[in-house]
């Protein structure tokens, strides 16, 4: 009788451990993570693409969640990222773009017990070795070099209204830095591959919120001559969308593919004006990495650059873009897709690069 009272008791043990292990964590004991976005949600456009891919991982994962909106105010930066850090309140801080990259490698040598994840910029690991803190970056001057090899051989076609004899196409930025330049840089070299005659309009609005002054900087371009104009300024692009419809030329949508987005809201007249997008599938790396994070086989003090090659950029070949790229200028974009993937054709990047040698492309793209 004592044996079997024995067994019963050490099954019953047993039986509680293991369903013990099988339930899943109490609400308390949820992962909590926190995202800092610079500017703010509902840009349909680069903050809603980092929001999307932690929102998703919030699903699969069962993570706490919070966004904390900037408002593209500078002298929020160093103070929220101290405070999330210093708080101990989450176990991983997402933050990033180029513009939040110096406040939040401050935090993350302060608060080494604080596990950080830089999205859109690269934390420099030769200067210090970030063992907690891991960067990924999309490389947007390979889809870049895609739009501006399509761009200059479009500009060229005959037959087309919405395309003037002349060799210009434009760009226009948000604010001027390091990432924004290399959509540029790699704009001007696809443009001036196919053709050095070529010229590249650019202009910087000066933040990524303000679409009136991004709408009259894309219609002084259309008025010098450029017929094709690539918008990278945030939610400020969608005064080059207007541009585009209101001049009745093309503009290239940035990170999500503008045209399907137009179209599905019901404005097909806008989407008509957007001949393709250079698409970053930067929600794809954050939730990869966030996934990586709970798995717990995130890598720290290592940097990840995606390109073409590993699903990082692409650019959106949809029905309008086969509707208003001939066939023979698409087999072009698709060989020099090739040739990056390959490693044949290495695009120039502004990351690292001098300001001297960034001013020598801007030069070139006069030229």
């Amino acid at each position: 009788m004592k044996k079997s009272a024995i067994i019963i008791s050490l099954f019953l043990i047993l039986l509680l451990v293991v369903s013990g292990c099988s339930q899943k964590p109490a609400d308390d004991e949820k992962l909590k993570v926190v995202v800092i976005i610079n500017t703010n949600l509902g840009d349909k456009a680069f903050s809603d693409l980092v929001w999307g891919g932690v929102t998703r991982a919030a699903e699969d994962f069962n993570l706490e969640i919070r966004a904390i909106e900037l408002g593209g105010d500078p002298t929020r930066q160093e103070p929220t990222l101290s405070e999330v850090s210093e708080s101990g309140e989450w176990d991983l801080v997402i933050s990033g773009t180029f513009n939040l990259l110096q406040a939040t490698a401050a935090a993350a040598r302060e608060y080494p017990e604080q596990k950080f994840v830089v999205y859109d910029a690269a934390l420099d690991f030769s200067a210090y070795s970030y063992p907690n803190a891991v960067s990924i970056l999309s490389k947007q001057n390979e889809g870049s070099y895609l739009a501006g090899v399509m761009a200059a051989k479009l500009t060229q076609v005959q037959g087309n209204d919405k395309i003037n004899p002349q060799k210009i196409i434009g760009f226009v930025g948000g604010g001027e830095n390091a990432a924004i330049n290399d959509f540029l840089i790699g704009y001007i070299a696809g443009a001036k591959s196919v053709d050095p005659e070529v010229k590249v309009l650019f202009s910087y609005v000066g933040n990524f919120t303000d679409s009136a002054k991004a709408k009259e900087l894309t219609l002084a371009q259309y008025d010098q001559g450029a017929d094709i104009v690539y918008a990278v300024a945030g939610s400020a692009s969608y005064g080059v969308y207007e541009a585009s419809q209101l001049a009745k030329r093309y503009s290239i949508g940035v990170d999500q593919d503008r045209a399907l987005q137009f179209e599905a809201e019901g404005n097909l007249d806008q989407a008509n004006h957007i001949v393709t997008s250079v698409v970053k599938h930067l929600d794809i790396l954050i939730y990869n990495k966030i996934k990586e994070f709970v798995e717990g086989t995130i890598k720290y003090g290592e940097h990840q650059a995606a390109g073409i090659a590993l699903n990082g950029m692409g650019l959106a070949k949809n029905k309008f873009y086969e509707q208003f790229v001939p066939a023979d200028i698409r087999a072009a974009v698709d060989e020099a897709e090739q040739k990056i993937i390959s490693g044949a054709i290495v695009v120039p990047t502004a990351i690292g690069m001098s300001t001297e040698d960034v001013n020598e492309w801007k030069n070139k793209a006069s030229q």
